[in-house]
Order: structure tokens, then sequence, then C-alpha cells
């Protein structure tokens, strides 16, 4: 009778929304088991629910601020019949910039979205690391120049691997942008390889800013986490550029770490496989 007894205790919990059950114990014996499968069927079910919620809340809470943003600047200029021309090209530039965001944030969601679904969404094809560097260099240069940072990158001109080029565009540039808007100004971005093997090559991602509180670390990929309040706003990014990087990395059956430098910065250490 004790498994009974055990699942009695477990469904009476749940009943009245008692989030703390990891003190019943099961007997170890066939019965057991099954209960043991059901509690911990719950329990992932009961993540997922509360992963969901705080997502949904995430995303609300990020859309809410453009849109609204957008609809102050359009309700002044439908108002306000004695405008003028340079006021509101000023409210029509800043809804434009408010526009952009939103569309930015709904397509990181989106990208988001589809590397979870499962590598079978995207189509594979030969990337040469430096070359797709060389050209998100070129993309971001007007960025670079505008806070005096430098690009320094070390990887073999011949360097190519099986990938999405996408994500992989995607991959360097948040990394990058992330340097750019949280970072500083007049520092260096290092993008360098490390080695390969037979399978994975090795790179080294880094910047000589002023790095992140070490007790922020373990959560910068998490999706919207911000270590300073408002930073993503105040720079127009999404707060998903570092997510949709371990998530790119994953994809291409790579892990990825990051760390504060001993000498300034952030640092990402990762690998990408070098075939599909």
């Amino acid at each position: 009778s004790q498994p009974y007894y055990s699942l009695k205790q477990f469904v009476e919990r749940v009943r009245h929304n008692e989030e703390h059950y990891d003190d019943i114990r099961f007997p170890k014996d066939e019965l057991g088991e099954v209960g043991e499968q059901i509690m911990t069927a719950f329990r992932e079910m009961d993540n997922a629910k509360k992963y969901k919620q705080q997502l949904t809340h995430n995303i609300a809470h990020e859309l809410k601020t453009p849109v609204t943003g957008i609809r102050g600047y359009l309700e002044t200029l439908l108002q306000e019949d004695n405008i003028d021309k340079d006021q509101a090209r000023f409210f029509l530039e800043r809804a434009y910039s408010q526009s952009l965001r939103l569309s930015a944030i709904v397509n990181d969601i989106s990208v988001l979205n589809k590397i979870e679904e499962g590598p079978d969404q995207f189509e594979f094809e030969t990337i040469n690391i430096s070359k797709c560097l060389q050209e998100i260099r070129n993309d971001l240069s007007f960025k670079l120049e505008a806070k005096n940072i430098s690009f320094f990158m070390q990887i073999d001109p011949t360097l190519a691997i099986q990938g999405n080029y996408l994500l992989i565009y995607s991959l360097f540039k948040n990394l990058i942008d992330n340097s750019i808007d949280h970072a500083g100004e007049n520092i260096e971005i290092h993008m360098e390889q490390s080695g390969v093997t037979g399978h994975q090559v090795y790179l080294t991602y880094y910047d000589t800013g002023k790095g992140v509180p070490d007790h922020h670390i373990h959560r910068i990929f998490e999706r919207f986490y911000r270590v300073e309040k408002g930073r993503s706003r105040k720079s127009g990014g999404s707060g998903l550029g570092l997510s949709i990087v371990r998530n790119a990395v994953i994809l291409h059956k790579g892990k990825i770490s990051v760390s504060n430098r001993s000498s300034g910065g952030l640092q990402f250490d990762f690998t990408l496989s070098l075939s599909k």
C-alpha cells in the first residue's frame, strides 16, 4: 500500500498548489517506479508551464515599450494640427526607430523558436569563417568607428565549416554587437582560432571592455536577461542576442562558455562542428 499512500500524498499537495514535494518517497519496486515517473512527468510539465508563462510575460514586456512609443509619436502627429515640419519629422524618425526595434525583437524570437524546433529547419552549406567575419566587420564598420573600437581577427583564411549561413552570421554579429553596445568605447575586439581537431574548430572571442559582474555570468545566455536594468532598451537591442549565440552554437554541435578576463573584458570560448 506504500505506493498508493505516497501517490495520494503527492496528489493532495498538487491539489493545494504546494510546489515542494521532493520529500515524498516511493518504495523501490515496480509500483514505486511508476509513482516516481508520474511525479517526474508532472514536475517537468509544471516547469515547462512556468517557463512559458515567464517567457510570455517577458515578450509582452519587451514589445510594450516600442509599441507604446510608436503609438505616442503617431498620436501626437494626429492630434497636433499646427506642428511644425521639423518637429513632425523628429516624431516620425522616433516612431521609425521604435518600429525597427520592434521588428528586431520579432525576428529574433522567430529565429530562436526555429532553432529550438530542430536543425532540420535550416539548410546547411559550406561557410568560409574568415569571409563571413569580414562581411560582418564591413556591415558594422560605422558602429565600430563611432566608438573607436578596433577589430582583430586571427582565423585561417581557408577555414570552412558545414553550417547555416544565417545562424553563423548571427552568432558572430551578436557577439560583436554585444561588445559594441555594452563593453564601452576605445576597446579592442578579438576573434581567434585556437585549434582544430578532426571534427571541430575551437574559437575564442573576447573584448577588452568592462566585462560583467561575476554573479551575472551564468545567466547572460538567458532570453531577455539584463545585467543592468534597461540596458538592452537603451541600446535598442532585442535582449535575445546572446541567447541566439548559444542556440546557434548548440545547433552546430558545439559548446560555449563565457568568463571575465583577468585583464578586463568578456571572453567566449566555443566550438563548431566542421561537418553537418
